[in-house]
Formats: structure tokens, sequence, C-alpha cells
């Protein structure tokens, strides 16, 4: 058996740690010359017998003596590595010689700064979404139905003001509930955890002993928040920080990816540990290791208690038996005074991706109860009848506003749909003949005045239009048509493919398959009258616009919504009418150019050039000869015809090409050259935007390649192979 003494020789020896970081070394020392480390006698194996006091009184009393001098070694040690952990300072040695090697930069990983969000904070969080709907799901039995709160943003809200390894977790009282056929009742005294089961992660559910449809509930949520918080930075010219009652918080170590920190934080609050980089980005944390430390009242009974095994074994003769020894030491220790503090003493050790250059702690005040109203309100919109689950069949079926069966339960599933009074349902199963079927469904729908169901004649529904009107696909790669489910019929019928809707207007190609096929465009009307026979290669919806290619692409025209052609038909189309600009179109015999507004008005612009492009960001780049310029939406040249090169403009400037200088500039509406770029590899500027790149030659480092984005600012930096 070993003795202390040794133990603590290794222990002290341990105790001088040397870490370089950045240039700089920092030590981490015992001060042994300032600490008294406790001496006394030392044992030899045969004179020590290794336990505890539990079991004393069972020993012969010479075997009792060896257990007192085992205590003593023992508390000993404990006391002598207490003070020396108390006594670590950091210091800054000289920097470290560099290396001449070049070291490869190693790429950090970050992760989120902990920003502090206290009650008063998350209150008012809480108190705005408020005035943001809050649903909840209701679900039906022959007996009862089901509440399903959506609790996701509450939850997103609450976290908030959670600590980063914490849940955000609430409760939920439901204290009234309002039914649809405009009564109320007050609900069960329960509690809802917010359990965030893996199965339904954004809902929080309970039942209720009546099946009536649901409009609103009053809801009460229990939440913890802290009133405040303390942020204490510490780093290797600040160290250590203290506060009220005794509070310390000292940086330890610093060094190989690790801070080590010494702490007497108040046992009632909760703190964060981060560290930071020299730029202040929060470095990201693998894990951290926690000892406790005793209190200086522990460590004063811990003092107390060696006294007394030390003055035992002065007057060991006075004891008679081995359980007068267990005996007294029990007494002792009972008589000691308490220890409880307010403080809690901890080492704690995290990780890093990197040696940080400081620490930040984040010192929360005490967790307090908080409540705040809610009301949720039934997703699921009124109706005649209402899904509902029959627990004796296992079947569902429909019931009405009273809970009353109105279609007996025998199908296996029933789905709403986004059409008010249609469900899909299951009709059976088709065998794969290799282990598997594939389940059948078909859509229904009641009859009106009826409840009786009609299967539908489609398989499925591609888009609502309204709250009558659905685009609908007959199979899969067929035809698509229009279904009115108020009059249980076809009004477009399913014989188009590729289909879009715009306003009252169905646009698409005529065919049985989807794919495959290559028929022309055409336009509808949602009751299946033609407005553009099938003749185009392309019809397409843009805003409040729609506007038709010819097969031969040589002719575009424009039509508003109720398909009145606004160019002449004389003319054809360049563009689209975009952020009420107008639009160019040029007569197919005179090749003249001209602009239309969007009632199709001429408007009176001079327009004296050879070419002139669709606007973009409210200028249009016009050419004369071999040199550019730009008019605005009035008309006006804005930027002379004196350019080699004029770009489209994005927001605020364009790129150009001009004389007396070799490569792009940036020009702005009134002609200002704002910047010089230089020579290009490449470039992109799309119209009407502001998402324009520029790659520049670098002329100070050679096959460097600089970016900048539409404003003339640099984005990025890199080497051209």
């Amino acid at each position: 058996m070993k003795t202390a003494l040794p133990r603590t020789k290794l222990l002290a020896s341990a105790l001088i740690v040397i870490a370089v970081i950045g240039g700089a070394t920092y030590y981490l020392l015992g001060r042994n010359a300032d600490t008294d480390l406790l001496e006394g006698a030392e044992y030899s194996e045969a004179q020590l017998d290794e336990g505890g006091v539990d079991g004393i009184r069972d020993l012969p009393l010479a075997q009792a003596k060896k257990r007192l001098n085992y205590l003593i070694l023992d508390m000993r040690d404990n006391l002598n590595r207490i003070a020396m952990i108390e006594s670590m300072r950091l210091e800054i040695g000289p920097a470290t010689p560099a290396s001449n090697e070049p070291q490869a930069q190693k790429e950090l990983s970050y992760e989120k700064p902990f920003a502090p969000f206290p009650d008063q904070q998350l209150k008012a969080a809480l108190t705005t979404l408020k005035q943001t709907p809050l649903h909840f799901q209701q679900v039906f039995f022959d007996n009862g139905s089901g509440l399903n709160l959506d609790v996701e943003a509450i939850r997103d809200t609450l976290k908030l003001g959670a600590l980063p390894d914490q849940e955000s977790q609430g409760s939920y009282q439901i204290q009234t509930v309002h039914f649809r056929d405009g009564t109320q009742q007050p609900f069960a005294d329960v509690v809802l955890e917010d359990a965030n089961r893996e199965a339904e992660p954004n809902h929080t559910s309970t039942e209720l002993k009546v099946n009536k449809p649901v409009e609103r509930l009053q809801v009460a949520l229990h939440y913890q928040a802290y009133p405040g918080f303390r942020k204490i930075l510490l780093d290797p010219a600040n160290p250590k920080a203290t506060g009220e009652n005794g509070e310390a918080y000292q940086l330890t170590a610093l060094g190989d990816s690790r801070a080590a920190l010494q702490l007497a934080t108040p046992k009632h609050k909760s703190y964060v540990i981060q560290g930071l980089t020299a730029d202040g980005k929060t470095l990201y944390s693998g894990g951290s290791s926690t000892n406790t430390s005793p209190t200086a009242e522990q460590k004063a009974n811990l003092q107390a208690y060696y006294n007394e095994l030390l003055r035992m074994a002065d007057n060991f003769a006075d004891f008679k038996s081995a359980a007068a020894v267990q005996d007294h030491l029990e007494k002792f220790a009972s008589s000691l005074p308490s220890s409880d503090s307010e403080l809690s003493n901890v080492q704690v050790t995290y990780q890093f991706e990197d040696t940080p250059a400081s620490v930040v702690i984040y010192l929360l005040e005490p967790a307090q109860p908080q409540t705040i109203d809610l009301e949720m309100s039934n997703s699921l919109p009124p109706r005649e009848r209402y899904i509902a689950f029959d627990s004796a069949s296992e079947k569902k079926g429909f019931i009405d506003n009273q809970g009353k069966w109105v279609v007996k339960p025998r199908f296996e599933r029933i789905e709403y749909t986004e059409m008010p009074d249609v469900y899909q349902m299951m009709v059976g199963e088709k065998s794969s003949g290799e282990g598997w079927s594939q389940l059948l469904f078909k859509y229904f729908a009641f009859v009106p005045g009826t409840h009786t169901l009609n299967e539908l004649p489609f398989e499925s529904i591609e888009k609502q239009i309204n709250d009558r009107l659905v685009v609908v696909q007959r199979e899969t790669n067929g035809p698509y048509g229009i279904y009115d489910v108020k009059k249980l019929q076809l009004v477009v019928p399913m014989k188009y493919i590729n289909p879009n809707v715009i306003g009252n207007v169905f646009i698409a190609r005529p065919g049985q398959k989807t794919y495959g096929s290559d028929s022309l465009y055409g336009a509808w009307s949602l009751s299946g009258q033609e407005l553009l026979a099938p003749r185009y290669s392309s019809v397409n919806a843009e805003g409040a616009f729609i506007y038709a290619t010819s097969a031969d692409k040589q002719q575009t025209d424009v039509y508003d919504l109720g398909m009145k052609k606004l160019n002449p038909a004389s003319a054809t189309v360049f563009g689209q009418f975009i952020q009420g600009q107008p639009l160019l179109i040029q007569d197919r015999g005179s090749r003249k150019y001209s602009f239309i507004n969007e009632q199709g008005k001429a408007l009176p612009f001079s327009l004296p050039f050879d070419d002139v492009n669709p606007f973009s960001n409210g200028m249009a780049v016009v050419q004369k000869g071999s040199r550019y310029g730009a008019i605005d939406v009035h008309g006006k040249l804005r930027v002379p015809v004196t350019y080699s090169t004029l770009n489209p403009f994005q927001k605020n400037l364009a790129s150009a090409q001009m004389d007396g200088f070799e490569g792009l500039v940036l020009i702005d509406k009134n002609n200002r050259v704002v910047k010089k770029l230089g020579s290009y590899t490449s470039y992109s500027f799309p119209s009407n935007s502001n998402e324009a790149t520029y790659s520049i030659w670098d002329t100070q480092v050679p096959n460097r390649i600089n970016v900048f984005d539409a404003d003339g600012n640099q984005t990025d930096s890199f080497e051209r192979e």
C-alpha cells in the first residue's frame, strides 16, 4: 500500500502546466512558497488499514488504530490537494520563438453566440406571438375528440429564453373550450406538459369527453424565465472576477484548445460559458468536465475533522474498544457546524476547436414561473360533416355538427383535402406480387343536400382554383381538366396537358399524355370556352399579363387577364411588364421601336436609335451605330450614346466600357462614373435585379482575380491556376 507522502509529491509535481499559445507561453503554477502544505507522521504499509469510518466497530482495537492512521493520511491528502488547487494562478511568459516552417491554417468551426433573453424580452416576444394565429387540430372519435395543440411557434419562442443545452419547455392549461354551436365549458384542471415527442414533435395533445366541433380554446401557458443576467469576460490580462457574497470566477488554465476555470457561483443561478477568438467569434465546444470542490465552511469542517483525528491518535489509549472509536468519530462529525453554503465551488474544463483568446460567462438569475394567456383556433374550417374514428370497429365514418353519425364507420382511411366536402378514401389494395401492396385511393364528395357519397372521376387534384373549382388529372401521365366540386361535374374536359391557371384563364396544350406530346399551347376560360386557339409555342403568365409566342417564334403578343390584346396587331413584344416599366414593341414592317404602357397605350418617346433594349431597373439601353447610351421611363436620354459597351442597369449602377480606360467601369443613372473596375475575365448582369457580378484582374498581384457585386463592393478574391 502506498503512503500519503508519495501521493502528495506526485500531486505537487503535476501542478506545473506549460502551454504555448499564439506566440506566448501561459504558465499555470502551484504557489507552494505561499501555500503551507500539511505535514505529519508517516506510516508504513503495516501501520495502515484502508477504509472509512463505517465498519470500525467490527475491527480489533489494534486494527482500529491502523484505520485511524489511514484516515489521517487520507484527510491530509485531501486538504493539501485543495490548498494547491486554490493557489493556482495564470501567468504569461515570454513569447515562444516562431518556427520558420509554414503551418497550414486550421479551419475552425464556430457556434452561435449565446444571446441572453430574460423574462421581459421573452414576455414581449410571446405577447407579439399572440397577435399571430395560433392553431390546434381536432380529431373526432365515437365518444369524444382529441385536441392537438400546434406549439411549434411557441416552443421556438421559449427556446430564446432557454440555455443552449436545454429543451424549450412549457406547459399548457386549457381553461375554456368554445364550441362552434355557440356553447362553452370550462376544461378539466389538467396541465399538458410539452413532451416534445418524436411521433408528433410540434404538438401537445389532450382529449375531450365530447365530439362536438370546437371553435377556439383559451389556454394558459406556464413557463420559466430568468429575470436578469451578468456578463463576465476573462482573459490572460484579466483572469479573475468577483461578485457579491463571495462569488468568484477565475481562469486557471488556457492552452491546448482548452480553458479551465475555478468558479464559486450561487447555487440557485445558472451559467453559460463560451470561448471566444481574438476577433470575438464563438468557438465550437466539444464538451466539458466538471469537478466540485468544497466551500469555505466545508473546508473548515474538514480541517476540524483532521485536527480531531490527530488528537485521537495522540490519545488513542483513552479508547477501550473499536466501537468507541467509531462512536466518537460519528458524534464529532454530527457536532460540526452546518456546512451549507449559498455557493457552489467547481472546477470546470471546456474543450474547444482552438485555444480561445478569452472566455465569456453569462450568469443567469434564478428562473421564475411565468404565465401568459393565449387563444388558439381550430385549424379545421367549419363544415357540414367531420371525419370520425369508431373505437369498436376501428373504422372511420362521418359525424355532423352535433357529433352524430351521418355516415356509419366502414372506411379504413379517410383524409380531408383542401376542398371542403371532398375527401380521399382508401378503396383497396393492389398486390405487387413481390411481397408488398399498393394502397388504392379515390376521391369522393357528398351529393349536395344529402349524405350520399359520390366517387369522383379523377385520380389526383393538381391545384385548387377557388372554393369550387380544381385542376384535376384523370390518371398518372394522363390529361388534365377542371372540375366543379359543387356541381359534381367537369367544366373543362380532361383532354389537356401542362396546365396553368392565371386569374380566370386556363393555359394548356391538347393531349392525352403528359409526356411525349408535341402539341401547341392555347388558352380557355374556366368554363371551357376557347380564348386562344392552340397554335402557340408558348403561353406564359407573368404577374397580371399573359404572353403568347407564335409557333415560328417570330411574334409575341401580350394580353391582360381579361384577354384584351395590348400590343398593335402589326407589332411584336420584347420582354415583359416588370415593376410598372413600359414594354418594348417593334413594328414588323418598319422595324421601328416604341413603348406601350400597361393599358396598351403608345408612349410618345422619341427613339432615333438603331436598336433599343427592354427596360431594366428604370433604364433602357439604346444603340446608335457602335455606341450605346440609356433612356429613362419617361423617354429622356440620361446616359449619352458614347459608350462602346453598356450592360443592363442594376438597381443603382450599370457596367460599361468607355474610351480612355481599358476594362469595365460602373456608372450611375446620371452618367457619373462611380468606380473603375478594370480588365475582366467574366461578368453577369441579370436584368431587373441587383445580382450582377464582375470578375476583375488584380492590377498588383499577377493571376489574382477580385470579384465585385452590382454596387462595386468586393465580395471575393482568388488565384487563377
